[in-house]
């Protein structure tokens, strides 16, 4: 089970050097670009790349997902739609909710809600880096 999320932004740049860098920073960061249209790109993490992996990755990679460009004039808005991936912090909140139901005891239940901390890392350090990093290529 994914989740969709989205990211907006705006750049004082034309569109075609936008979409450069956008190219750019997927080929450093090992993704593989599937799809290229007129003010899109649809990209995948490459997994058969040589790119040494880490255990951060989950928080710190996309998986999947769209950039979309929309020029107005001088500037572009860049959009970049993801998916993350719910389904094992899912379950591993449904597992300690019913340790907890089962013990008759809420402190399992309240600490199944830690779970979603990742998630929720994910899309801060997506939202304050992406872009950034887009920048400076």
């Amino acid at each position: 089970m994914k989740i969709k999320l989205d990211i907006k932004t705006k750049f004082e740049l034309p569109e075609a050097t936008l979409e450069q860098k956008v190219s750019e920073y997927l080929k450093n960061n090992f993704y593989r670009i599937t799809d290229r249209g007129p003010g899109y790109i649809i990209f995948i993490d490459d997994e058969f790349s040589d790119r040494k992996t880490y255990r951060s990755d989950y928080h710190t990679r996309i998986g999947e997902g769209k950039f979309e460009f929309h020029s107005s004039g001088e500037s572009t808005v860049i959009r970049l739609i993801y998916l993350t991936q719910v389904l094992y912090p899912m379950f591993l909140i449904m597992v300690f909710a019913a340790f907890g139901i089962y013990t008759k005891s809420i402190v399992p239940i309240i600490f199944s809600f830690a779970f979603i901390l990742p998630i929720l890392y994910k899309m801060y350090y997506l939202k304050e880096h992406v872009f950034k990093e887009i920048a400076e290529v």
